[in-house]
């Protein structure tokens, strides 16, 4: 007679008799044999497991008492967290995130000057955003390279870059992430400081800010070996949101393709992709061939700079937001004192820290080519840049328009422009609420410094 699980469970652990044998047979089963034989006793004496209080009823085996506790831990875990609800709740509403995030952006766009403090109230929002962004990438990031999708996706040339680094060097990855949320928060630190310490408070607060700043880029210059630092150092969210929502089937099957849609063969039904010009099948067919950029490592996507002259450029370019400031600063304090009352000495003193930092950050800009064109010249150095600092050179040329509304420039240039565009459409209807906020704005970009900061 076979014994049952639970008469083994209740058995006396000492007990090594062993039960009566079944009376022969001519014909044994072997699916009952190997029953038997399974269900025998071990002659070995039982030790209670301490599992075995929280095994499910009549589970011999303690397999699912083992997925009980699991689902308990797990349980735990996520009740008792509110970090764990949180990330539950966003990865479930991931396809809402982006959209969420945007609105509230622009919605801080539209008080500033519009009541009392307004410049407060609509940055505190727009730091927070910020920095909880930066939340929301580290938790997609790690949702996407543990689902399934993480072979279908393809990260850009900068999210490969700053991810070998933040996940290499500890010290980079704490260095960049600090960096960044200065960055996101340096206007209302400037904002703060005006309102409670004057005029005085804020210039310390900038000068605070941009040291900060530079020794941070200096020290992440010196970890990536004297390389190029890119904008943002820290991997940015390249992937739509959307694809890790579990309730969308098509944006889990249409990742890393074509938005334009597909037309399917109707013998094989393979898909293939409806183009909408003719210049849309190289673009295509581009993505499909990998170039140098795609098999080579994260590290080798930006070159060292080996000459000393673009070491130079490197580092003043690092250095002129700081150096900006101090001139900025030296200015006011000049223009306050008695010596320099002459007209012409105050335009000097008004034009120095914009022409001295518009200088600095156009000569500093392409160190990189100058450190490459010392083996074959500047042609044979444009021909060995790479895709991500082609990218990184485009964002510093296209930020040299900012310095149209800095400084002495903006005061006698930009800004009589903005004054005549505005009185010119206030009668206008429509027009006119763009010349308002154009207006509002204004106030922001005469009074503060990091409303036009780009670095």
């Amino acid at each position: 007679m076979a014994v049952s699980g639970n008469d083994i469970s209740k058995s006396d652990p000492l007990d090594f008799s062993t039960p009566s044998p079944s009376p022969p047979s001519e014909h044994v089963d072997s699916s009952s044999q190997s029953s038997y034989i399974s269900n025998a006793p071990d002659p070995r004496p039982e030790i209670p497991s301490p599992l075995e209080n929280v095994a499910e009823k009549h589970d011999v085996s303690g397999t699912a008492g083992m997925k009980g506790i699991n689902g308990k831990m797990k349980a735990g875990r996520a009740g008792t967290s509110w970090l764990g609800i949180y990330e539950s709740f966003l990865l479930k509403n991931a396809s809402q995130i982006a959209s969420v995030e945007s609105t509230l952006q622009h919605l801080t766009y539209l008080f500033p000057g519009k009541f009392r403090d307004a410049e407060v109230a609509s940055e505190v929002v727009y730091s927070a955003l910020g920095i909880l962004g930066l939340y929301h990438d580290t938790i997609l990031a790690n949702a996407l390279s543990s689902s399934p999708l993480s072979s279908k996706y393809q990260p850009s040339l900068h999210t490969r870059y700053t991810r070998h680094f933040t996940t290499h060097n500890a010290a980079y990855k704490k260095i960049a992430y600090f960096l960044v949320v200065i960055q996101k928060t340096e206007l209302l630190i400037e904002i703060m400081s005006r309102k409670y310490g004057g005029q005085r408070g804020q210039r310390t607060a900038i000068v605070g800010i941009e040291s900060i700043k530079a020794a941070c880029r200096l020290a992440l210059l010196q970890i990536c070996g004297s390389r190029t630092l890119v904008t943002p150092p820290i991997p940015e969210r390249d992937v739509d949101p959307k694809v890790l929502d579990p309730d969308d089937p098509i944006a889990l099957a249409d990742v890393g393709e074509e938005d334009g849609g597909y037309w399917m063969m109707p013998r094989t039904g393979q898909r293939l992709p409806q183009l909408k010009e003719d210049s849309d099948a190289t673009q295509y067919l581009m993505k499909k061939v990998l170039l140098p950029d795609d098999v080579v490592p994260g590290r080798k996507l930006i070159h060292p700079l080996t000459t000393v002259d673009g070491r130079i450029k490197e580092i003043l370019y690092i250095l002129r937001p700081l150096l900006y400031a101090l001139l900025t600063l030296l200015a006011s304090r000049l223009r306050e004192s008695k010596r320099f009352e002459g007209h012409q000495a105050r335009k000097v003193i008004n034009w120095m820290p914009w022409v001295v930092g518009f200088a600095l950050e156009y000569v500093c800009r392409d160190g990189v080519i100058d450190s490459l064109s010392n083996e074959g010249g500047i042609r044979a150095a444009l021909t060995k840049l790479t895709g991500l600092e082609k990218r990184e050179l485009e964002k510093r040329s296209n930020s040299m328009w900012w310095w149209t509304l800095r400084g002495q420039f903006y005061d006698s240039v930009t800004k009589p422009i903005l004054n005549k565009m505005i009185k010119k459409t206030e009668n206008i209807p429509l027009l006119n609420l763009a010349g308002l906020y154009v207006g509002d704005y204004q106030y922001l970009m005469e009074t503060y410094h990091f409303a036009t900061s780009t670095l």
